[in-house]
């Protein structure tokens, strides 16, 4: 999409109301995608992606030698039990593939760094850029923002241009520059994700109010005035000459 046109500039999206909601926010996001991170990593640990790929090639392997056999030599339902197994093997490897790693949590930190969170919303940074702050190759940032994306923690759209050709000024092509990014959380995340952020960012937010309320301050009491002091003494020479020498009210 040409960068000028204003569906290439959803920055309007990137507005937060006040510091309060856009730390919160931000906070938030990265909590939540580092606990995407834990879990994954508990869901796979290591040597678990290379088991599964052996899995597949060995079951792979013995579906092949039996659907080369004639048909009576075949084990009876093997065939179908292989390509159950298979089917769910690929689905895991799938799944391995788009789970967030660490390298992904480093880059979703670094690409909040190039957000303009002045009042305009503008977060257009290249891969290059990216993967200096985050320390990775522009591969690793491609990977990354791939994985973010699916999981709805970042949204982007595809910004280019029309430069004249070296070999012939007067010839035309369209140019990538680079993805204008945008955050499309309700949309884009899983129910259950996008209720944890909710929770995850009005914790911050209450924590946010108690850390920067003002604590009530109480106004001394006023020093005693002379009259109020003197009233005090004539009602404590009142009461005293109402009492008899034993104690009780004297007679009226």
């Amino acid at each position: 999409m040409d960068e000028a046109a204003p569906a290439a500039q959803p920055w309007d999206r990137n507005r937060f109301g006040s510091t309060a909601e856009r730390i919160s926010t931000v906070e938030s996001l990265v909590a939540l995608a580092k606990e995407l991170q834990a879990a994954h990593a508990a869901e796979f640990p290591r040597g678990r992606k290379l088991q599964l790929e052996r899995d597949h090639e060995v079951l792979s392997a013995e579906l092949k030698e039996l659907m080369g056999r004639p048909v009576a030599d075949r084990p009876v339902g093997r065939p179908a039990t292989i390509r159950i197994a298979l089917d769910a093997i690929e689905v895991d490897l799938k799944k391995h593939s788009l789970g967030i790693t660490r390298t992904d949590v480093a880059v979703y930190e670094a690409v909040f760094n190039f957000l303009c969170f002045a009042g305009s919303g503008r977060w257009f940074p290249s891969w290059a850029k990216i993967s200096v702050a985050a320390r990775c190759c522009e591969k690793s940032v491609c990977r990354a923002l791939r994985r973010l994306g699916h999981h709805g923690l970042l949204a982007w759209i595809s910004r280019s241009t029309t430069k004249s050709r070296r070999s012939d000024p007067a010839a035309k092509q369209r140019v990538q520059t680079s993805h204008a990014y945008f955050l499309d959380l309700k949309k884009r995340m899983a129910e259950r994700v996008y209720q944890r952020f909710i929770q995850l960012r009005e914790c911050r937010v209450r924590r946010f109010g108690r850390s920067t309320a003002a604590e009530p301050v109480q106004a001394p009491p006023p020093p005693p005035s002379k009259d109020v002091a003197e009233q005090r003494r004539s009602i404590a020479s009142l009461g005293a000459s109402l009492f008899g020498s034993d104690g009780h009210l004297g007679r009226v």
